[in-house]
């Protein structure tokens, strides 16, 4: 039995759940004590013992009854017993020893007068002799429950002291979160927001100041402007989740959303001369909210990879669908654009099994004939650490 088993057990014994483990503790030995060593044990020995048991075991819920009762017994196998009350003695004992772990002040001291009262009118034996069994019969009990005592109040303090530590831990540990995510929100709002807003600024002029500009070159200007003012919302709203971790349970996108803005994205895409053949079925409205994020997520990456390495002219197929425990999402290009080939150990790919991981599913990003392909299986309905 290893250490944490052994403290269980300890502690249970002094719990009203370890009153029927205390009673067979007690009376195996009592039983074997009346059938093997006291071969004049009557009926009137037997139903002492086995009181004296039964009202030991029950110290648990009134130790200061138990130990006055067992005493009462032990000086009634005294007086009517056939044979020497050996079960009531220690079973006197027992108790004393219970209460004296328990209690303290005037109520053990009591009950060991009444142990050391029983023993001095023993109706045999001189009285010096009697008055040492009492003083050592009820003087033991009580430096052994003292003991116990000193023992539990240890352990019950460094419980606390634990609990104290752990939750001290954890306050020091989300100070330290906490001071990290404003760093990072500062940081964010204060390098990466201000160049993508000077960005969307001076897309913005370059706009208005050439009106006549060729239709191409002003449709790609209006897409960076529009891509930019959507990355500044969502820098924000990033910002505004790391200054108040509150906020994390609004998500990014709604998943009723969701089909729609995985289309967006492959249309975007097309901008860019690739072609995505998207399936999604529309159930995927219902899942929870991090797990639409995640698929939008690999959405996003999957399809910027693609245009990157694989470049324009090339064909994807977008595949998103969900059953009643998993969404599986599958994304695979031809490889024929003429972009350069992807290696798979980018950091994107490494968010995105981070992302799928963390939500206990499983990534994949592997090559596929000429071309690449990521797949990736999220578990429904599964809570988010």
């Amino acid at each position: 039995m290893d250490s944490g088993g052994g403290t269980r057990l300890f502690a249970s014994w002094f719990e009203v759940r370890g009153i029927p483990l205390r009673l067979l503790v007690l009376l195996v030995p009592a039983t074997g004590c009346l059938f093997l060593l006291t071969g004049t044990a009557g009926g009137i020995d037997w139903a002492i013992a086995l009181s004296a048991v039964v009202v030991a075991a029950a110290g648990v819920r009134w130790p200061f009854i138990a130990a006055l009762l067992t005493s009462g017994l032990l000086l009634l196998g005294f007086e009517f017993g056939d044979s020497g009350p050996i079960v009531a003695k220690v079973a006197a004992g027992f108790a004393l020893t219970e209460l004296a772990a328990r209690r303290e002040g005037r109520e053990i001291y009591v009950a060991a007068g009444a142990l050391g009262l029983a023993y001095l009118l023993h109706p045999t034996g001189e009285f010096a002799a009697n008055g040492y069994r009492a003083v050592v019969m009820a003087g033991a009990p009580l430096l052994l429950g003292g003991l116990l005592r000193t023992i539990r109040g240890s352990a019950e303090r460094a419980r606390r002291q634990t609990l104290e530590l752990a939750e001290r831990r954890d306050i020091e540990v989300a100070a330290a979160r906490a001071l990290e995510r404003t760093a990072i929100a500062r940081e964010l709002h204060d390098l990466i927001a201000h160049h993508v807003s000077s960005t969307v600024l001076r897309v913005g002029v370059a706009r208005h100041a050439l009106p006549d500009a060729p239709p191409p070159l002003l449709e790609v200007l209006d897409e960076i402007h529009a891509s930019g003012r959507e990355t500044l919302r969502d820098l924000r709203r990033l910002v505004s989740i790391l200054r108040d971790p509150a906020m994390t349970e609004d998500a990014f996108i709604a998943p009723a959303d969701l089909p729609a803005a995985v289309l967006a994205v492959a249309e975007r895409a097309g901008q860019l001369g690739v072609t995505v053949d998207c399936e999604v079925e529309e159930s995927i409205g219902e899942i929870d909210a991090m797990s639409a994020l995640t698929l939008l997520r690999l959405t996003q990456e999957g399809i910027a990879n693609v245009a990157e390495h694989a470049g324009p002219g090339t064909t994807a197929r977008l595949r998103i669908t969900v059953n009643s425990d998993h969404a599986a999402f599958l994304l695979c290009d031809n490889g024929s654009g003429a972009g350069q080939p992807a290696s798979g150990n980018g950091l994107g790919l490494v968010g995105l099994r981070e992302r799928v991981e963390l939500l206990g599913g499983e990534f994949a990003a592997r090559s596929h004939g000429p071309g690449w392909q990521l797949t990736a299986t999220l578990p429904i309905g599964v809570p988010v650490p």
